[in-house]
């Protein structure tokens, strides 16, 4: 089993929920998104989601205090809100999009994650790139000269 994850916790109405990201993925302990959508746990949840949907894992608080969960991902948060949801989870659904979703991926997001302009020396002159995910973005008007060159170009 992987290492221990560190949730972060949120509060909705009182109601806990600990979230974790694994893989830059989102990902929800099924007791506590069961409770908060008014199921007393989550054994009526978990099959009616996909295997894909759902892993345990282990959670970790201090260093000697683990806690093995079953965790949902956010697609199936949103496939359980739309099968045993009730009208009053609305708000569930669009605290989970608009605040818990975003919230995770900013407290995960790698510092230089952000595009980055750069200037690329090719036969002689300067084209702009951007530098954003692991990759070199050309503009399409610089296109051409890569391709009429022939050449491969490393950066």
């Amino acid at each position: 089993m992987h290492d221990a994850y560190t949730p972060v916790v949120f509060y909705h109405h009182s109601l806990r929920l600990r979230a974790v990201m694994v893989d830059n993925q989102p990902w929800f302990v099924a007791h506590d998104f069961a409770r908060l959508i008014g199921l007393p746990d989550a054994v009526p949840l978990l099959p009616a989601l996909e295997p894909h949907e759902q892993q345990t894992l282990c959670l970790g608080y201090t260093q000697d205090f683990h806690e093995e969960v079953t965790v949902i991902s956010d697609i199936g948060a949103y496939r359980a809100l739309f099968q045993f949801g009730k009208p009053k989870h609305g708000e569930v659904g669009r605290w989970l999009n608009a605040v818990l979703v975003p919230t995770l991926h900013d407290y995960h997001r790698v510092p230089d994650a952000a595009p980055r302009r750069e200037n690329l020396s090719f036969e002689g002159r300067l084209i702009g790139v951007v530098r954003w995910q692991g990759e070199v973005w050309v503009a399409w008007r610089d296109l051409p000269a890569f391709m009429a060159s022939g050449k491969e170009v490393s950066v």
